[in-house]
C-alpha cells in the first residue's frame, strides 16, 4: 500500500510542475492566433491549472492571449532566442525590437539573461523588457489578428 500511495504522490508532483512540451513545428497551430507554429526561436507556452499545456507562435500572441483568457494559469515558459532550454517568463529577460521580423510582429525575444538581452540590443537596438512589461504592454493590434 505505500508503494501505491508514492507512486500517487509522484504523480501528482510531476503533473503539479507545470513544465512546457514539444512542440509539433508545421503542423501545430498557435492557441491565440491559429497560424501554424514554425519557428522556434519565437514560441511560448501558458501551462493551465488542469495541466494541459498551450502553445504560441509569437510571445506578444501568449500575452495578447493571457490579458483576454479567463482561464488559470500555472506557468509561462517561452523559448530563448538563441536556443537551449525553455525558460519561465518570469526569469527569461525580453527584447522588443523592430529589427527582426517575429511571427506576428511583435517584436518581442526571450533571452536567458539581461546581460545577453543587452549584448543582442547593442546590435539590434531595441528596449528591454522584463516579463511583467511585456505582459502588462498594449500590444500591435495584428498580433494575434485572425483570433476566434
Amino acid at each position: 500500500m505505500p508503494r501505491l500511495l508514492i507512486l500517487a504522490v509522484l504523480s501528482v508532483v510531476a503533473c503539479g510542475r507545470g513544465t512546457p512540451r514539444p512542440i509539433a513545428y508545421g503542423a501545430e497551430p498557435c492557441t491565440h492566433c491559429h497560424m501554424t507554429i514554425a519557428d522556434p526561436r519565437f514560441v511560448a507556452e501558458a501551462v493551465l491549472s488542469t495541466g494541459k499545456v498551450l502553445a504560441f507562435d509569437d510571445i506578444g500572441c501568449l500575452a495578447n492571449w493571457l490579458r483576454a483568457e479567463r482561464r488559470q494559469v500555472k506557468a509561462v515558459w517561452v523559448a530563448p532566442f538563441t536556443g537551449g532550454e525553455w525558460l519561465a517568463a518570469e526569469q527569461a529577460a525580453f527584447l522588443r525590437t523592430d529589427s527582426l521580423r517575429t511571427p506576428m510582429a511583435s517584436g518581442l525575444i526571450a533571452l536567458p539573461s539581461a546581460a545577453v538581452a543587452d549584448s543582442l540590443r547593442a546590435t539590434l537596438g531595441g528596449t528591454l523588457q522584463s516579463w511583467s512589461e511585456v505582459a502588462d504592454a498594449t500590444l500591435s493590434p495584428h498580433v494575434g489578428a485572425g483570433a476566434s
